[in-house]
């Protein structure tokens, strides 16, 4: 802009001021003075006549701040001003979140950068949401939100990038050459590298059935040309044991999992059990003859109360076989334990023997080994002869639900006084 106050001393005297009157009249500068972009005696502005520009000494609006057609005054209005006049549409005085600098209304696209409308570019209808591989002259994007799809936006663009592009590596659930697969994973097709699940292809991929993967078809070293080392007859790391054999229930599973003792203590105990934790010592103590190697916390009780359970306090990951201390399979593991029915009853004592009468125990235990119920004798603290407390028990003779929950509902709970069995069964190595 070239318009500028002048001296006052070097103008005429006046009470009104001009400096936003609209007036053609340029009397007072003398002939052909105002418009020479030079601010003479008695102009107070002085814009020349480069309309082009949008600049000029003009009584029309041009939406630039310029000078009025005499010279003695800004013309009233401009884009900026914060008053709306034809053709505006908005006037802030700024861009803001609805009204772009030029005040027009903010939209994408229309080439006003708008940072307050969340805008970071806007190359008007060079706009583009396509693809680009010359990151040196990437286009906005049409959301006005950042550049055009390209290498190194962070992005796998699967359609146009592979994985010389950084934005594309294994793992990222895109396939991109020369990938045959992306799960994000090992999963049972898919391995770690991206490439099909195949046995010696040196991709260790537990999910897809592996125990190993040594990448060579030779069949008698550590791992098998199946990706297996369970009943090699050699026990390896993940493995509690390998008899080599094909016979499940024996002393070693064809998953190579060792079994687990069961059985029902010789002694008989009234309801005052000391709780679940004084259950268990009696079982500890009664697993150091079913087992001697084993250490008396490696026992627990089959018993529930309001503080815990079987399913609460038993290893129920345990997938291994459940057997009598001579070897007699109950059941293959917590799953197959806990199905309501047992293949041989857990009537055998830690040494061995059958278990004298009665042929119960003390349990509390739903066949899934879950809380049965309130009838726990206190929390198998009391041996009270009372109607209102009494004990939950199973039969030792059973194999269907009845080992862990009798169902004859005049006989179950009983007295507290009364003297049970326990069932005791291994939760550790």
């Amino acid at each position: 802009m070239c318009w500028a106050p002048v001296d006052p001393s070097t103008t005429t005297d006046s009470t009104t001021d001009t400096t936003t009157e609209t007036s053609t009249d340029s009397s007072t500068t003398g002939p052909g003075l105002c418009g020479n972009a030079a601010v003479d005696p008695g102009e107070t502005c002085d814009d020349g006549e480069d309309c082009g520009a949008g600049v000029c000494n003009s009584d029309e609006y041009t939406g630039e701040k310029h000078c009025n057609a005499a010279c003695n005054g800004l013309y009233p209005g401009w884009c900026g001003d914060q008053s709306v006049q034809a053709p505006e549409a908005c006037d802030e005085g700024e861009g803001t979140q609805t009204c772009d600098a030029d005040c027009t209304p903010v939209e994408c696209g229309d080439g006003v950068l708008n940072a307050a409308a969340g805008e970071t570019c806007d190359d008007g209808s060079d706009n583009s949401d396509a693809y680009d591989d010359m990151p040196d002259q990437l286009a906005c994007n049409t959301a006005c939100t950042g550049k055009a799809p390209h290498c190194g936006d962070g992005v796998c663009q699967e359609s146009n990038e592979d994985t010389t592009c950084a934005d594309c590596t294994c793992g990222d659930d895109i396939v991109s050459a020369p990938e045959t697969c992306d799960e994000g994973m090992a999963t049972p097709t898919c391995d770690a590298d991206c490439t099909a699940v195949e046995c010696g292809d040196g991709q260790h991929n537990p999910a897809a059935g592996e125990s190993c993967d040594d990448g060579n078809m030779v069949d008698n070293d550590g791992c098998r040309n199946n990706c297996t080392t369970c009943g090699n007859g050699i026990p390896q790391m993940g493995e509690e044991c390998d008899d080599g054999n094909a016979i499940d229930d024996d002393a070693c599973s064809n998953d190579c999992v060792e079994p687990r003792l069961v059985f029902v203590t010789s002694a008989k105990f009234d309801g005052n059990l000391g709780g679940l934790a004084g259950a268990d010592m009696k079982c500890g103590t009664a697993g150091m003859t079913a087992d001697p190697d084993l250490p008396a916390t490696a026992w627990r009780a089959w018993l529930s109360d309001d503080s815990g359970s079987p399913s609460t306090r038993f290893d129920t990951a345990f997938s291994g076989w459940y057997q009598l201390v001579d070897g007699t399979p109950i059941a293959k593991g917590w799953s197959d334990l806990t199905d309501g029915n047992l293949l041989a009853a857990i009537d055998l004592t830690e040494t061995g023997a059958a278990s004298g009468s009665p042929k119960n125990a003390w349990s509390n235990t739903t066949t899934a080994g879950a809380t049965a119920g309130a009838h726990h004798c206190e929390n198998w603290t009391s041996l009270e002869f009372d109607n209102n407390l009494k004990g939950h028990f199973g039969a030792t003779s059973a194999t269907n639900s009845d080992w862990t929950h009798l169902g004859d509902a005049l006989l179950n709970p009983t007295y507290c006084n009364i003297t049970f069995h326990l069932y005791c069964f291994q939760t550790s190595l």
